[in-house]
This record gives structure tokens, sequence and C-alpha cells, in this order.
């Protein structure tokens, strides 16, 4: 089977899945004569809330671009941090709307590398970036199943789940500490080198491990990337946070479109979990496990149904979306905005 026939079959799986778990969910809560009570949560919304989860969120794009930025520069690509923040907000868009087997990541890695002319580099360093979020990830869910695991294992409507969770937590983990030790490990990259000997593959092997290998001798570099990517998941959490407080906090208690209390510490224990499991390649964005994981999770809690989970779920990707609008606007005017603009460094005297 050619490859892309593979490709374009995966992609069609993935959309099954989600519009399959989608359409489920919203079909149950059809049954369960549910679907009604949707209208009233935005009805009595404070969207005040919302305005600021969607502030806070286009802060952590920029965050995310500083963090693209500093591994751009290891690669010995200098570009302005406007110019980042441009191809990072199109790579943003194109992700979350393009149906695709080809991905934001690759046409942001496209576009950067005919603008440079290092391909390699620029791919690699889109690698990279996505590597330290998975890590500052990571680093968030295992500390969130160190805090709140025991609360997990010992409550009767989430034990079933614990296990699960760790398991994928902890197997996400080490798999990218292996990816790392691999990739940075000397006798691996001599046995590359000697692959790379054989044909068009093993060139194209020397140069992604060339690369690659570029960032060992850059520990403060991916150290600080890891500590950006860490806080940037902080954050991320809080910002589903300010979500849930839009319905929590609009309308009166008992009213319909209100949700009842949630602490906090629940959104530090659900969410970098929810997120490592839809990291998982099965579905579309994460459509349909997001919100599946979501209703399993937090309708566990007291006060908690069914729809007030899928309410926050799908809010919270809303904002998302309607944040990456950004990209879209730059990428149609890309040629106007001047994307690509290099840092001009002084000549030495």
């Amino acid at each position: 089977m050619k490859e892309s026939i593979k490709k374009k079959l995966f992609l069609f799986l993935r959309l099954v899945v989600s519009f399959g778990l989608i359409g489920y969910i919203f079909y149950s809560l059809y049954a369960a004569g549910k679907l009604r009570e949707l209208p009233d949560y935005f009805a009595s919304a404070n969207y005040w809330w919302l305005l600021a989860a969607s502030l806070l969120l286009l802060g952590l794009l920029a965050a995310g671009s500083l963090r693209w930025g500093l591994i751009l520069a290891t690669q010995g690509i200098h570009l302005s941090r406007v110019s980042v923040f441009m191809y990072y907000m199109i790579g943003m868009f194109l992700n979350n709307f393009l149906p695709s087997t080809v991905g934001g990541d690759f046409v942001k890695a496209y576009y950067l590398s005919k603008a440079t002319g290092k391909t390699a580099g620029s791919f690699i360093s889109v690698l990279v970036d996505r590597l330290m979020g998975m890590g500052g990830l990571c680093v968030v869910a295992v500390a969130a199943c160190l805090l709140g695991g025991v609360n997990l294992w010992q409550n009767p409507d989430t034990h079933s789940y614990a296990l699960p969770i760790f398991l994928i937590v902890g197997g996400i983990t080490c798999g990218l500490g292996l990816f790392f030790l691999v990739v940075f490990n000397d006798w691996v990259m001599n046995l590359f080198l000697k692959l790379a000997r054989r044909g068009k593959v093993g060139e194209k092997i020397k140069e992604f491990h060339q690369s690659m290998y570029i960032y060992k001798g850059h520990g403060k570099v991916l150290l600080l990337t890891l500590l950006i990517s860490t806080l940037i998941w902080v954050v991320i959490v809080l910002v589903s946070w300010m979500v849930y407080m839009a319905f929590h906090t609009g309308g009166e208690p008992g009213m319909p479109g209100h949700i009842a209390a949630i602490p906090i510490r629940y959104f530090y224990i659900f969410l970098p979990v929810i997120s490592v499991i839809m990291s998982l390649p099965i579905s579309f964005a994460g459509l349909g496990i997001r919100e599946g994981v979501f209703i399993e999770l937090f309708d566990t809690l007291p006060g908690i149904s069914d729809v007030d989970a899928l309410i926050i779920s799908l809010t919270f990707y809303f904002v998302f979306l309607f944040v990456s609008l950004i990209g879209g606007v730059i990428y149609i005017f890309k040629d106007k905005l001047r994307v690509h603009r290099d840092i001009i460094f002084p000549a030495e005297k």
C-alpha cells in the first residue's frame, strides 16, 4: 500500500473515531432528554470569564513561540520574536482547522525552510518544540498523579480509571525520556552514521540525527524550554478552570445552566491526564476523546452531571479555536505582514 494511501486511511480512521464518539455522546444525551439543556448554559454564562481565558491563552501561545524561538536559535535560525510568533500562530491555526494528513506543524516548518534554506533545522526545531511541550505536559501529569493519585485510587467512582491513567502517563513519560536517551547516545550516533552510508535513506537518517544531536550540547536551552513548557501547562489548566467559572458564576445555584462547585485541585488532577490521553494519535485534534474522558472523570464529582462536563470540555475547545483564528488572519495576509523577519546582527568592528 502506498504511503499516501496509508496516510489518508489513517486520517479517515481518526475522523471516524472523533465524530463517532461525538455522535455517540450527543445521541446519549438526546436519548436521555438532556440535549435541550445545552442552551441554558450559554444563556446564563458569565462571558467575562471566557474573555479572560481567551486573553490568557493568547499569552500562553506567545510563551510557546518564545520556547520555539530558543530552539530555532540553537539550529542557527535567528528570527525576530514577532516573526516566530506569526509562524507559531499559523501552525496553531492549521493544526485546529486543517483536516489533512499534513498538519499545521509541517506547513509551519515548510514555510520556514523555504525562507531560510535550512530544511532539516526547520523541521527538527518543530519536532523538538513538540517534544518539549510533551515533556512539560508529562511533568505536570506525573505531579498530578503523585499529588492526586491516592484520591483517584481510593475514590470508588474513579478507582477503575486510576490504574489505566497511571500506566498511560507513566508509559508516555518513560517513552519520551527513552527517546532523548537514544538520540543523545554516542553509540547510537555511530550506528546511525554507519547506516548513513547506504543510499538516500541513510543520508536522511544522518541529517536527522545530526540536527537532533546539536541539542545535546545545549542542555541549558532544553532545561529552559522544559521549564517554559511546564509553566504553560500549569496555566493551561488554569484556563480550563476559568472556562468552568464562566458557568459556575453565571446564574443562580440550582437553576438550569449553572454548574456546581468544583475545587480547582480536580482540574490539576484531571486535565493533565486528559491531555496525555488526547496526545495519542487516535482521533482528530483530540475531538471526541477529550469529551469522553472529561465526562468519565468529572461526572464522578458530587453535583456534576455529564452535560456539565461536556459543556466545560467543548467550551474549552472552542476557546482554543477562537484564539487560533488569529493565525488564520496572519496566514491570509502573510505576505503583507512580512511573516519572515531575520534578526540583523550588527557588524563586528
